[in-house]
């Protein structure tokens, strides 16, 4: 049996699904490390002039996997397979050695470039993908190359409402490899595949659904796989996946069926939303934050700002807040507002949203300010029970980014409300319910009191 890397399947390291890369970059700093393992059923089958032998009939597999932001625009990742164990029919009917059960499998290093994000406001996310696979597996357990592999290819992403589609093309070189057929001895492998794939998944912080597809194409043979599964956050940054199903093709590596399971820990910095080269459009999106414009047709909508607290904590404004809890936060009379604006999230999430400009000028404004005032961040929620306990860790997210700028932490407060202090007490739409799922950011300092002058006694 010549050497060569029998695996097909390339997993993804990074954002994204298991099968497919979504065009995002980690954040400079962050780190993904996923721990698989993986179960194939067929996946060498050859045929002796009378009948198919299986030659790999069952095998396992595990790999390891990590990837680390380095610059906004750059990220790198290596990936390192191994053989657990594999067995099938007697090669010798073919004329050919008996496999190796265990053995380590073609190291693969990759660098990704970000081309298009949409933390920069654009469109998407694409990134191109360079890769190398080192020739120093072990080739008698048919997991390495005689030679080298180089792989390119382009990955794109978007989120279209709470799902996620993602695409990928690219273009595998490897060595040849020749393998007995029916029609002759011996076949020359392609030397250059090419690789398509497509996947989609949900969007949210819980447990997510994928479906990913993986199709190689080459002069000789062509294969494809679908896999589904999902993934269920065990801890902090730790999610559990499980994926599986069919392969069709005859190229040599296409499985009948493949299950895969593993961890992967992820865990970054807060991403520092600052676009200086674009601050006219930054501090127009702030003001269109802080002030926002409410369509007249929406009457049911009604603001509750974060400083008008007395009235309706006594119940003056109606019998829906005479029953809320009075706020522990009051405004004192010697204190003013800044700077206020509000960071919406989406439901059962507590990840800042893309672009937030509105966090740099709190930044900006209460650096200005040297050692007075401090900054004050209020959780909200939706009443749906699937957000109802993510308003301390909205606030807690905000207060994280405001701190990793060069905010001391002495200067930042955060008080949550879960559902009590909604923007709309009746929400009929989901655009309502996505104004109750936010944080109030307020930049608060000492008034200066008016001057006083004192007249002498007569």
């Amino acid at each position: 049996m010549p050497g060569f890397d029998l695996e097909r399947l390339e997993t993804n390291t990074g954002r994204g699904t298991l099968l497919v890369g979504n065009g995002e970059l980690m954040v400079p700093g962050g780190l993904n490390v996923t721990l698989l393992g993986h179960y194939q059923h067929l996946p060498l089958v050859l045929n002796d002039g009378e009948r198919d032998l299986g030659i790999v009939q069952n095998r396992a597999t595990a790999m390891l996997s990590a990837s680390y932001g380095l610059l906004p625009w750059l990220e790198l990742s290596a990936q390192l397979p191994f053989v657990l164990w594999q067995r099938g029919e007697d090669p010798s009917a073919v004329g050919l050695a008996e496999l190796a059960g265990q053995g380590l499998g073609t190291p693969v290093l990759q660098a990704r470039l970000g081309v298009l994000s949409r933390m920069r406001r654009q469109p998407l996310d694409l990134a191109v993908d360079l890769g190398v696979g080192l020739p120093i597996g072990t080739g008698s357990a048919l997991a390495g190359d005689p030679g080298p592999r180089v792989h390119a290819r382009m990955v794109a992403g978007a989120v279209l409402g709470w799902v996620q589609p993602s695409f990928e093309a690219g273009v595998l070189f490897r060595p040849s490899v020749l393998l007995p057929s029916t029609n002759a001895p011996v076949r020359p492998g392609a030397s250059s595949e090419i690789r398509l794939g497509a996947s989609l998944a949900t969007t949210g912080k819980g447990a997510r659904a994928e479906l990913g597809w993986r199709g190689t194409f080459a002069p000789d043979a062509v294969s494809m796989e679908l896999l589904g599964g999902f993934r269920v956050p065990v801890l902090s940054g730790l999610e559990a996946f499980v994926l599986g199903g069919p392969g069709l093709g005859g190229a040599a590596g296409t499985p009948l069926f493949r299950v895969l399971t593993g961890l992967t820990f992820r865990e970054e910095p807060p991403p520092r939303i600052s676009f200086p080269w674009d601050a006219r459009a930054d501090q127009e999106l702030q003001l269109t934050l802080a002030n926002p414009e409410r369509p007249l047709d929406q009457e049911s909508v009604r603001p509750v700002p974060a400083w008008q607290l007395n009235a309706l904590s006594r119940g003056e404004a109606g019998s829906a807040e005479a029953s809320a809890p009075p706020r522990p936060n009051q405004i004192g009379p010697q204190e003013k507002i800044v700077l206020r604006g509000e960071v919406h999230f989406p439901q059962g999430s507590a990840e800042m949203p893309g672009v937030v400009p509105l966090l740099d000028q709190v930044v900006l404004r209460t650096l200005e300010q040297a050692t007075e005032g401090y900054i004050l961040i209020e959780g909200h929620s939706d009443k749906d029970s699937a957000d109802a306990y993510t308003a301390v860790r909205r606030a807690q997210a905000i207060r994280r980014y405001l701190i990793s700028q060069g905010i001391p932490a002495t200067r930042v407060r955060t008080q949550a409300f879960g559902s009590d202090w909604p923007v709309s007490s009746h929400p009929a739409t989901e655009q309502e319910r996505q104004l109750n799922r936010r944080a109030e950011v307020l930049v608060i300092t000492e008034s200066t009191p008016p001057p006083t002058t004192q007249v002498a006694p007569p």
